[in-house]
């Protein structure tokens, strides 16, 4: 009954704008490149709203702890983009996801128990994505595979997986306070639904590829998190969650304008040399 409580109209309408967001980015990322997907899922299409309703509910403080506590969180992203990229083409998809998301969900437990400071929790983003970002330049190859027929259960898969999120963050703020919230409010599920959704459609090298690419634009991700911890408390919410908006959305702009330049994008796919077309592996697990 307690948990009914928090449960009400006004966060009911959140939800369902936020539902008719996510199903209009991600129905736009799955008919491009792996690049392309993954500068579009790294935007906070989950995160976003669920810090523009957290904020809505709460004071400035309350928002800037969760704010830093999803900054200490943001490498665990990485890191289940990485497991789940490296694992996806031997294993499918399940393992994969179920790999990843445990590893996140190991490292949040810890971090959750270390009192983090904003400079400790950017020298963790710092050391994460150095290692990650080495260890999938093999992966990053964008697949050119053709775009496949949508599924009739891709959207209420994106709808479901995003929308509780958005609503588990919310409620879990109301209930256990600004730590629970920014973990919840940075739980994988926008990478999650469209790892699930590309995976059936264009096959496992394409989704390992969107996943890959998806490491780098979380600097923009940690770096907008970081802006909203400090700017918030002394220049309001509407800045804060702006300037933390904006960040991620123009560092991956300049990523998508730069990556000619950048010689670890360059790389060619590997195709067959008899039908000159895209080598994927069969999707039987």
């Amino acid at each position: 009954m307690e948990l009914l409580q928090h449960i009400d109209a006004g966060l009911a309408i959140k939800l369902a704008s936020t539902a008719l967001l996510v199903v209009v980015a991600t129905g736009f990322a799955a008919r491009f490149g792996a690049f392309i997907g993954a500068m579009i899922a790294a935007i906070p299409i989950s995160a976003g709203p669920s810090y523009l309703f957290i904020s809505m509910e709460n004071d400035a403080e309350f928002v800037a702890q969760s704010a830093l506590t999803s900054v200490a969180i943001n490498p665990l992203t990485v890191v289940f983009l990485l497991i789940a990229s490296v694992l996806v083409k031997r294993f499918g998809i399940l393992i994969s996801l179920i790999a990843g998301i445990s590893g996140w969900l190991a490292g949040a437990m810890i971090i959750t128990q270390l009192p983090l400071t904003l400079p400790q929790a950017c020298l963790l983003n710092a050391v994460v994505f150095i290692v990650a970002i080495y260890l999938s330049k093999p992966l990053l190859a964008d697949i050119a595979s053709k775009p496949a027929k949508s599924g009739w259960l891709d959207i209420p898969l994106r709808v479901i997986t995003v929308v509780t999120v958005v609503g588990s963050a919310v409620i879990v703020g109301r209930l256990l306070g600004p730590k629970a919230a920014g973990v919840v409010a940075l739980t994988p599920v926008v990478w999650i639904s469209m790892a699930a959704v590309i995976y059936g459609r264009q096959g496992r090298a394409t989704c390992s590829a969107v996943l890959a690419n998806g490491i780098v634009p979380m600097i923009g991700f940690g770096l907008g998190l970081a802006a909203v911890h400090m700017l918030i408390v002394s220049h309001g919410s509407t800045i804060a969650l702006s300037v933390g908006l904006a960040i991620p959305v123009a560092f991956t702009l300049g990523l998508t304008i730069a990556r000619p330049y950048i010689p670890m994008y360059n790389q060619t796919p590997i195709k067959s040399p008899a039908t000159s077309q895209v080598v994927e592996q069969p999707d039987d697990g």
